[in-house]
């Protein structure tokens, strides 16, 4: 078994989660091989370190999030992460995965269906030019691969409920990131979380509350 899946299924044994996941999570594998590089959704040297650089990095937050019966929308899921992967762990949550690229929608549609994954919704949007209609709908926003911009920002605290939270991993501009975002919104609850995993290191997150 390679390296990866032996971390990944070590994680899921750790924190008491059934390895039963594990078919779904190689579902998921086999159809990005299938589609992946003909729809250019990840690199081929990342995909080859899927287990870890994608499913593993995407649940980690699972440590320190309940997301059990929550509604939730992955903001420019791309091949799915991280959404789909915490669905996978957990099915009573209701999951909108929003993406602008229409290619990426249909590949994520034809995922959700051979995982069959309930109460899970695709919608090929912009999410700035979402509709009232899903104003305070949503307990979480995650936001994994996105350069969050203001426009971004002041539309997701219209989709969160009261009290809900925008979840922003980790990346390379991180702290000139909490530094803007602290300059545009002084009052806004924010704070940042980490994760210490033996192969992923220290995992960061920015969370941001709508109060």
């Amino acid at each position: 078994m390679d390296n990866d899946i032996i971390e990944f299924t070590n994680y899921l044994k750790q924190n008491k989660i059934s390895l039963k996941l594990i078919e779904r999570f190689k579902i998921y594998h086999s159809v990005l091989n299938e589609k992946s590089q003909r729809l250019n959704l990840i690199s081929k040297n990342s995909l080859e370190k899927i287990w870890s650089a994608h499913f593993l990095d995407s649940i980690l937050i699972c440590d320190k999030i309940n997301f059990s019966n929550k509604t939730v929308l992955d903001f420019g899921s791309g091949a799915g992460f991280p959404g789909i992967p915490i669905k996978i762990l957990y099915p009573t949550m209701k999951i909108y995965l929003i993406e602008s690229v229409r290619k990426k929608v249909l590949f994520l549609r034809y995922l959700l269906e051979k995982l069959d994954l309930q109460e899970s919704n695709v919608i090929n949007n912009r999410i700035e030019n979402l509709d009232i209609s899903f104003d305070d709908v949503f307990d979480f926003v995650l936001v994994r691969a996105v350069r969050m911009k203001y426009v971004y920002y002041k539309k997701c605290f219209d989709l969160l409920k009261r009290n809900g939270e925008i979840i922003i991993y980790q990346s390379e501009n991180f702290h000139n990131q909490v530094e803007d975002f602290r300059k545009k919104y002084p009052n806004k609850n924010v704070r940042i979380i980490s994760n210490l995993h033996p192969i992923k290191g220290i995992r960061k997150y920015i969370i941001i509350k709508n109060d």
